[in-house]
């Protein structure tokens, strides 16, 4: 099974992800190209891309760009769905799009979906009660093929959710109070690698949460894009 696959793909045996990291270290970037990726080969006529985007920043290419209200209709024609939900509604138009895409799946069993939601610590920051909506995608999405993709600033998940974590995906995240969170809650020693993805710009550790194994990862590498052009679509803008 490739990484892309461990990402991304819904199989009903691998659970949700994590991918974390501070701002301009790599993790939009990172998420825009393995996804087109993932797309790209990811086969199923059944299967379906979901990005709730309160950023309002990611672009995953024409067509892609819906709404709450225009999710559903959006999915019979289009693999890819991106939402940029109201900046003053963010946390009840998220729960909405879970909501639906569960519907979804209720009345078409073949469905699938991939569900990543950007800065998820806005939702489920530790010290608050996890929303029913994410409780139930990150604990009952699995045996639906719904995979959960949760992408935030720091380890902080959700107590109640963080059980239900596969694999997290951690970008330079300098910080050592999020190194003692990542070892209590994972067992993931990040303060291990600090340094080194500090000095590397971009590159990653993959963490196995059930087998307990780490790996520093290169940046991804996106044939003909420069440095320059990753740069400019990795620093965080002045809005």
């Amino acid at each position: 099974m490739t990484m892309l696959d461990k990402l991304y793909k819904p199989d009903q045996k691998r659970l949700n992800v994590l991918i974390t990291g501070r701002p301009g270290s790599g993790k939009s970037y990172f998420i825009k190209h393995t996804l087109l990726a993932f797309n790209k080969k990811w086969r199923d006529p059944n299967g379906r891309i979901i990005y709730v985007d309160p950023k309002l920043e990611v672009d995953l290419g024409e067509k892609t760009m819906t709404t709450v209200e225009g999710l559903e209709k959006h999915l019979q024609k289009n693999r890819i769905a991106v939402i940029y939900p109201d900046p003053q509604y963010v946390e009840a138009e998220t729960e909405d799009v879970i909501d639906t895409v569960f519907a979804i799946q209720e009345a078409n069993p073949d469905f699938k979906a991939v569900i990543l939601v950007d800065d998820a610590q806005t939702f489920l920051e530790s010290t608050r009660k996890a929303p029913y909506q994410f409780k139930r995608l990150a604990l009952t999405g699995r045996s639906k093929n719904l995979r959960f993709v949760g992408v935030a600033h720091m380890m902080v998940f959700n107590k109640s959710l963080e059980g239900s974590v596969s694999y997290l995906v951690n970008f330079s995240m300098p910080v050592k109070l999020y190194h003692k969170d990542a070892m209590v809650r994972y067992g993931f020693d990040a303060g291990e690698y600090a340094e080194q993805l500090s000095e590397r710009p971009y590159s990653f550790v993959w963490f196995d949460v059930t087998a307990g194994k780490a790996q520093l990862m290169a940046p991804i590498d996106v044939k003909g894009e420069s440095q320059a052009e990753r740069k400019r679509q990795t620093e965080p803008s002045d809005s």
